[in-house]
């Protein structure tokens, strides 16, 4: 009998490990492809930060490397969905954590914005009455991908309080990005700025909206929703096979039809509204790309035996400290070459690459110092002095931009490239 139950057991477990997924949850562990796949958004976010503020180079083997990769896989897009997926992986399930991260995601995102573009350009017009510094010190007020995250975590605890399924979820991130893109077409100016930008958080509008909530939540549900399938995967092997015979072909298909045949053309936007509204159809393609990297990453580290080199996972680790320092710097340089050396200087500068790797070993040894020495951050104060520093930082932010906005003329945005002339 003993043996009949053994046999019966032991074939359960083949039938299981020649079948993709588990009927239980096995794959709950670490999963280190999606610390490679962090990693190579926060290299290309630095990069593209480099490149779009400092240099019109082109010339450079990694420029064009650099523009293949982020033309195969959005860092914003991948990293949402990752988060959506690491979601599911978080010891935290609560209500409570959710608000909680979201408030602190949204502050934070009010301290980047206050640092990378509102004290340095109000600097700067102070020095140079020059209108360009005081049209983007009002950019104090915008929808960045922090700000996005933010809302996110908070209306996913709107959603886990009314108990919905992920399915569900998914579905409602497919509904609001398909609103927001029928939307956008029936108004696409709303003739008041302060309007725009209020309404900008959640759809596209004539401000700056780069991450429209509505827009891109398909991102996150869709993560959301397929983390508790990850989580039954009890044959990666088969599951990442599939993910490229499938998916691979059908991006490399995408790419092609889109450069040589221009076929985001039979949609009605604009390639820059395209990715503001981030439409379905691309959705899907940025859906597939993320799984692709996650493939080869997952071979990758598998090649290695499963031993993560240290680097990528402080990239991973350190996510959010990397895109907020290396994104400061960056602006708050580029403000200054412009103040000083004219509006041009930042574009007649060479070796972009060079200076991209060079930030981002900075930025590591920031990181390192501060958690070996100050252990500082913002969101891990206590109370009350944690809810004193929150109110000060939004309270500057409205301060600021009442301050600001009856001297701006013109209202710098990604429509009119923040008033650069390159």
């Amino acid at each position: 009998m003993e043996n009949k139950e053994s046999e019966s057991k032991q074939e359960d477990k083949q039938i299981e490990h020649n079948c993709i997924f588990s009927k239980e949850k096995v794959n709950l562990g670490h999963q280190p492809e999606i610390d490679y796949v962090k990693a190579l958004c926060v290299f290309l976010i630095v990069l593209q930060h480099i490149y779009q503020n400092f240099t019109s180079d082109s010339s450079e083997f990694i420029f064009m490397i650099m523009y293949v990769l982020s033309n195969s896989i959005t860092p914003a897009t991948a990293l949402m969905l990752l988060m959506g997926i690491g979601m599911k992986y978080s010891r935290h399930h609560e209500i409570k954590y959710y608000i909680t991260r979201g408030i602190s995601l949204l502050t934070m995102a009010q301290v980047l914005y206050l640092l990378r573009e509102t004290i340095p350009n109000l600097i700067a017009w102070w020095i140079t009455a020059s209108k360009l510094h005081i049209s983007r010190a009002l950019l104090v007020l915008q929808t960045d991908i922090l700000t996005f995250a933010g809302l996110s975590f908070l209306f996913l605890a709107l959603m886990k309080r009314i108990k919905l399924s992920d399915s569900f979820i998914f579905i409602i991130g497919i509904i609001l990005n398909i609103g927001a893109a029928v939307l956008y077409t029936k108004m696409k100016s709303t003739n008041n700025y302060i309007l725009s930008i209020f309404l900008g958080y959640f759809i596209l509008t004539d401000a700056e909206a780069y991450f429209p909530f509505c827009c891109y939540f398909i991102f996150v549900a869709f993560g959301y929703w397929i983390g508790g399938i990850y989580q039954r995967i009890s044959n990666k092997d088969k599951f990442y096979n599939l993910i490229l015979i499938f998916c691979l072909p059908s991006v490399i298909i995408f790419h092609y039809l889109r450069f040589n045949y221009d076929i985001l053309s039979l949609l009605p936007y604009t390639l820059l509204e395209c990715f503001c509204l981030m439409p379905g159809p691309i959705a899907i393609i940025f859906f597939m790309s993320t799984f692709i990297y996650l493939a080869i990453s997952y071979k990758i580290n598998k090649m290695l035996k499963g031993k993560t080199p240290g680097f990528i996972t402080h990239l991973s680790k350190n996510l959010n400290q990397y895109y907020f320092i290396s994104y400061v710097i960056t602006v708050q340089t580029s403000v200054f070459l412009k103040a000083t050396k004219g509006e041009k200087y930042p574009s007649e500068m060479k070796q972009g690459t060079l200076y991209s790797f060079i930030l981002i070993i900075f930025c590591r040894i920031v990181i390192e110092l501060n958690d070996k020495y100050i252990h500082f951050t913002i969101t891990t104060l206590k109370n009350p002095m944690r809810n004193y520093v929150f109110a000060f930082i939004w309270i500057l932010s409205f301060i600021s931009f009442i301050y600001i906005y009856p001297k701006v003329e013109i209202y710098a945005n990604i429509w009119n490239n923040y008033l650069n002339e390159d």
